[in-house]
């Protein structure tokens, strides 16, 4: 009986084989894969690329061909006034915009408020406003119509007292940078 089971095993073995042509095919595959690879590289290194040096090249022939027919003080004068107009935009674009203040103030003052006097630090963007009151009531009012103003960051009542009915007072308001600039 043993020998039977030798020879089922033995016979099993010999009769499952490989297939020889999928690692062939694999094979065969990832090297055209490989050599289209190369192809493309040696394309793109030595043809497209030489294309593109050569292009390079006549542009910058016409670029030289056109520089020489601008006479050269014509050149400079254009070269400063590019420069001048490059350092003005600079300068523009860091200006100060202080005028943006007036629009918040008329349409964040109450009725009941009247400004004596306005001053901008700009250090430390600070504006401070002098002005009266008609009552305590209408000035904490005015505080908290300031205080949903996205532009102004924080609102400091320095000092108020109560002079011959009004409230005179004086505010600090801490104005966000973006207020400044276009």
């Amino acid at each position: 009986m043993a020998t039977y089971y030798n020879n089922a095993i033995t016979e099993k073995l010999t009769r499952e084989k490989l297939s020889v042509g999928w690692p062939w095919r694999l094979l065969s595959f990832s090297f055209l894969i490989i050599l289209a690879a190369g192809v493309i590289y040696f394309g793109l290194a030595f043809g497209y690329k030489n294309f593109l040096n050569n292009r390079i090249g006549d542009i910058d022939a016409e670029i030289e061909q056109l520089s020489e027919s601008i006479p050269e003080e014509q050149q400079e004068k254009l070269i400063k006034f590019y420069g001048q107009l490059a350092n003005l935009q600079n300068l523009l674009n860091k200006h100060i915009i202080s005028s943006n203040i007036f629009p918040i103030l008329e349409k964040n003052t109450n009725q009941g408020v009247f400004y004596n006097s306005a001053e901008l630090k700009m250090n430390d963007r600070r504006l401070v406003l002098d002005g009266v009151a008609n009552s305590y009531q209408v000035l904490s009012q005015q505080l908290e119509a300031f205080n949903r103003v996205p532009d102004i960051e924080k609102v400091i009542v320095n000092e108020s007292y109560l002079s011959n009915g009004r409230v005179v007072f004086r505010l600090f308001l801490i104005l966000s940078d973006k207020l400044f600039v276009k």
